[in-house]
């Protein structure tokens, strides 16, 4: 990221975030409003909020990959001087709604904002291109059905406020289902403004989207978003549609796709998912203990330095530290060709008759890519979704996948937990924050 981006943040992100409205409207005189770019914004202005809007998107990624990993027992966050990471957040303790980890929901209400700042400023410019509104807004609506994604995952069945553009006026909270439509919308809506949008985009990216930097190669990006909403969703039809939109390819590296990237010098910040003093990332035995000799992905964790033990309210034991980020400048991706393989092969698996030489096929690609022997072919849909939930965990750890997914297959009595005394639990959701139970209180 550039200099630039923290001079935007300096006037943008301090606007009123979606998750954390006073319950009066009354002036902040330490925030800058949006009254420059609110009428006939120029098209510098729109690129520092274009500029903005990709910074922002890395908002609580810390909090969100920890938290739903956590959740998910895929890892644990041994934090020196934060226990609730291991009490609360196994169910050890009630959840708090006012806690720290709620930042794994609040934190995307920045870049919903910066979305609906970016929305609405194109909305009343005649300072640029039809084409280059159509830009702006694409990029706009496919970061803001990612954050609200990001919101969902966390809360599930409470579901999120899908009309938040007066952050004083919000709509009350949509279903699971209607939130899933409500995000697809905002990324269809991006798609059909990126075709429109030209050949070229009249902003730069960062590095983490060198490779989709136009309009036609962000729209790749955009589909793959849409691809993830419509699994949920089990819309098998509208996902092997999606698939051949997205940036997919089978003999391609298995990590291409658009990434987050940092930049520790000031004004900007170093990648947020390193191992501190404070902050040991594990992997669980549970996991790592079973995985098969040989398989390549077992680097992402160490033994290093271990056993590793936490003792702060729970005892746990683990052999494996957390491997993947080693350098501040590492960059994080957000969504992977490995994972677009493994959705192609769950599509193939959830046809009206399962196509499992195809399961077998897509899945081979992940394993002999991981130094593994070929899958013996599935013969029931069981089995099939089985070895893809297999691969997906280890493929996709660290990345904010398998709470998810043990969820959307009714499997989350099948995650393996630690010996621990009391035993502990796996969550299906966060509360609701407490700024949004505050909300509808004082707003019935």
């Amino acid at each position: 990221m550039k200099t630039k981006i923290m001079r935007v943040l300096a006037a943008f992100v301090a606007v009123f975030a979606l998750h954390a409205c006073s319950l009066e409207s009354v002036p902040d005189p330490n925030a800058i409003g949006v009254g420059s770019v609110a009428a006939n914004a120029s098209k510098a202005q729109l690129n520092d909020l274009v500029t903005a809007q990709y910074s922002l998107a890395r908002n609580s990624l810390a909090t969100y990959l920890q938290v739903v990993g956590t959740l998910g027992k895929e890892l644990f966050n041994f934090n020196s001087t934060e226990s609730r990471w291991m009490t609360e957040l196994n169910g050890l303790r009630p959840i708090d709604n006012s806690a720290f980890y709620n930042g794994a929901t609040t934190g995307f209400g920045l870049p919903v904002r910066q979305a609906n700042i970016i929305l609405a400023s194109v909305e009343k410019t005649a300072l640029v291109t039809d084409a280059e509104k159509a830009a702006y807004r694409g990029v706009a609506n496919t970061f803001k059905g990612l954050a609200y994604l990001y919101m969902l995952n966390v809360q599930y069945q409470n579901g999120v406020r899908l009309n938040v553009e007066n952050p004083f006026k919000p709509s009350k909270p949509a279903s699971y289902a209607e939130s899933l439509a409500g995000i697809a919308g905002f990324l269809d809506a991006g798609a059909t403004q990126l075709d429109a949008a030209g050949a070229t985009f009249p902003f730069s990216v960062p590095t983490g989207f060198a490779s989709f930097n136009t309009p036609a190669l962000f729209k790749q990006f955009n589909r793959a978003i849409a691809l993830r909403v419509a699994i949920y969703q089990q819309d098998w039809a509208k996902a092997n549609t999606l698939i051949a939109q997205t940036f997919i390819n089978e003999t391609g590296s298995l990590t291409a796709g658009p990434a987050h990237s940092f930049n520790p010098a000031s004004p900007d910040f170093g990648n947020p998912l390193l191992n501190t003093a404070s902050v040991t990332i594990v992997g669980l035995n549970e996991i790592f203990d079973v995985i098969e000799p040989g398989d390549a992905r077992l680097a992402k964790v160490t033994t290093t330095g271990g056993p590793f033990n936490y003792t702060s309210g729970t005892n746990v034991t683990t052999k494996y530290k957390a491997n993947l980020y080693l350098t501040n400048t590492q960059p994080v991706t957000i969504i992977k060709n490995e994972e677009l393989i493994l959705i192609k092969a769950e599509i193939a698996a959830q046809q009206a008759v399962p196509n499992f030489t195809e399961v077998k096929r897509l899945l081979d690609i992940i394993r002999v890519a991981n130094g593994l022997p070929t899958l013996t072919l599935p013969t029931t849909k069981s089995q099939a979704i089985d070895a893809i939930l297999k691969e997906r965990l280890y493929s996709l750890w660290y990345e904010g996948h398998r709470w998810v997914d043990m969820r959307r297959y009714d499997k989350i009595a099948q995650i393996a937990l630690p010996p621990t005394t009391p035993v502990m639990k796996v969550l299906v959701q966060l509360e609701r924050p407490v700024q949004e139970v505050n909300w509808d209180a004082s707003n019935p």
